[in-house]
């Protein structure tokens, strides 16, 4: 199994990436492939998937990306490589395990091809893991309540603007906790800290 990928970004496609290792180019299927640049040397922890008909690379720079998706594929019946993505794309890994902890459908049907049973199956079938992997990572970011609900809003309005997830989660690390700030503020914050790289 393919395990790990370093190299360079030969090309971006839709909804991947081909990195040049040596002379061998691999497709990588990633959460955001605006976020890579031509040329751009690059390590990618990946989920190789192998079918009958073929095989499929997927790629991540982030731990907890990884992660997440590790747990949705392995541990949800039903959930596939590809539907584990889309919800990837469609909210952080981090909102992804607030939504398993507040049980919040919603957000994960507004991922394309997640109905509304396969979402209430993942909160369920997840829930268990979410609350004993990521415990630790809930009470230190202390992403619960209000904070939680501000700190999405932030995300889409970065989102909408057309900032790469990685960008997005790197600006909210640096902008710290959201306590009494509202999303407007930090909002403006996240723009001065993009601005500034």
């Amino acid at each position: 199994m393919i395990a790990l990928i370093r190299g360079t970004i030969y090309r971006r496609m839709d909804a991947a990436v081909i990195v040049l290792v040596g002379d061998i180019g691999y497709e990588v299927r990633v959460v955001d492939p605006a976020m890579f640049e031509v040329g751009e040397e690059v390590e990618l922890r990946t989920y190789h998937v192998v079918k009958e008909d073929r095989q499929e690379l997927y790629g991540f720079v982030e731990s907890l990306d990884y992660e997440v998706f590790t747990d949705l594929v392995e541990h949800v019946p039903g959930v596939g490589a590809k539907t584990a993505l889309s919800l990837l794309r469609a909210a952080s890994a981090s909102r992804l395990i607030e939504a398993v902890r507040e049980q919040n459908v919603g957000l994960l049907t507004s991922a394309p091809g997640v109905g509304r049973k396969n979402a209430e199956r993942i909160l369920i079938e997840l829930r268990p893991i979410v609350n004993r992997k990521y415990a630790e990572l809930l009470s230190v970011e202390g992403m619960a309540g209000t904070e939680s609900t501000v700190l999405a809003e932030v995300e889409m309005a970065l989102r909408s603007l057309g900032y790469s997830q990685r960008e997005i989660s790197g600006s909210l690390r640096e902008l710290g906790a959201a306590k009494d700030r509202s999303a407007e503020e930090l909002v403006s914050d996240a723009l001065q800290h993009l601005s500034r790289k």
